[in-house]
């Protein structure tokens, strides 16, 4: 990416009001984020009919805020230079593969610690209550020694309870962890996992999330934290969960993104398992039987240690055996990100031909869609 460009996509993805949504349908509409913080200095952003849902408009509270941004482009980095963060962004090879499961991928990812964690061949998502029995509570750290022993890469939520037993499982085991967040990183978490946030970036795990580093926890981020939860492991355990609780809501992800999903059954009646034999009774979940009985389905649904050979040979030519129309549409939107209609008007082609040549890509790993901006990625992205 542009560096330029690099830093108005911070600073746009940065702007309060502008989620994953509003952001891919400004860049989709305006060519990029440098061209979004453009229009808004000239006064155009104001004047463009920018549709953030059917029937409304950018509120003009929003516009103003992307007007200041634009006015101080690199006040967003240095906030995150001051906290030591690093970011990815779709638009960087680095950025993880596993979220191409994602309706909307977060425009930014924001980091603490090792990047590469989150690129693990195996990685096992634990979740469940804040509040877990001693039997859940040693269950959850069973299971994450266990996972983390095969050489997983344990993925929770850095909350009291399951999700902490977890990550502290998975460090005495000399595994890595990734602990994804439901606030800014100015808020990482309970103060009382401090010390094993520090450990976790110690041993070579990493912190992240997709919200900027001043967001508080509100009732409506951890959602949004259990959906890149999910998507960050090849499987979810959900160990314990009452019938109200965030985990049931990752496991739901987990489904919606075709992960595999384990769910420890609990006894009938009893209210901390409530949820669980909700999701086993409702969903397609799996029953946790058992540690030999995991590594089983795991290996029968491919999840596991790496393999000599699995991996793929890239090509020296992404475009290689592309035809004429999808290396034109190809060729297009390696330049710039852009929305169809901006891909219609770079390549002279109907609108039909290039939304299917922009399937044809994303099924080929070469393109990527953040709510209407189409982006390179995968060995495009790489290519430049």
């Amino acid at each position: 990416m542009d560096p330029s460009e690099r830093i108005a996509w911070l600073a746009l993805a940065a702007v309060q009001g502008v989620g994953p949504a509003t952001f891919g349908r400004l860049v989709a509409g305006f060519g990029g984020a440098r061209s979004v913080l453009r229009a808004a200095s000239d006064g155009r952003l104001a004047r463009t009919a920018v549709e953030v849902e059917t029937g409304r408009r950018l509120p003009a509270e929003i516009v103003d805020r992307i007007v200041a941004a634009a006015d101080a482009p690199g006040a967003a980095t240095a906030l995150l230079d001051r906290l030591g963060l690093w970011t990815l962004t779709p638009l960087d090879p680095a950025y993880p593969s596993r979220f191409g499961v994602l309706e909307t991928a977060p425009p930014v990812l924001y980091g603490w610690g090792d990047p590469a964690a989150l690129e693990g061949h195996f990685a096992v998502g634990i979740v469940g209550t804040r509040r877990p029995t001693p039997a859940g509570r040693a269950l959850a750290a069973r299971v994450a020694r266990h996972v983390a022993g095969d050489g997983a890469v344990v993925v929770s939520g850095l909350a009291i309870g399951i999700d902490g037993a977890a990550h502290a499982a998975t460090l005495e085991a000399a595994g890595r962890t990734v602990a994804v967040i439901g606030a800014g990183h100015d808020h990482p978490g309970p103060r009382a996992h401090r010390a094993l946030l520090r450990a976790i970036l110690a041993r070579g795990g990493a912190v992240v999330s997709e919200l900027a580093p001043y967001t508080p926890a509100s009732r409506g981020t951890f959602p949004r934290r259990n959906r890149l939860l999910a998507a960050l492991a090849d499987a979810v355990v959900v160990v314990e969960a009452p019938s109200r609780s965030g985990a049931i809501n990752t496991g739901h992800h987990a489904l919606e993104q075709g992960r595999a999903l384990f769910v420890a059954p609990g006894r009938p009646g009893d209210p901390a398992t409530a949820g669980c034999l909700r999701l086993l009774r409702e969903t397609p979940a799996r029953p946790l039987v058992g540690l030999p009985e995991l590594d089983e389905d795991l290996a029968a649904l491919g999840i596991g240690p790496a393999r000599a050979g699995e991996r793929p040979v890239t090509g020296s030519d992404p475009l290689a055996d592309l035809g004429s129309v999808e290396r034109s549409v190809a060729a297009a939107i390696s330049r710039t990100p852009s929305g169809i209609e901006r891909l219609v008007a770079a390549t002279g082609l109907p609108a039909g031909v290039v939304g299917g040549a922009v399937t044809l890509l994303q099924l080929r790993g070469l393109a990527r869609i953040v709510d209407g901006a189409v982006l390179p990625a995968g060995p495009l992205l790489e290519r430049g």
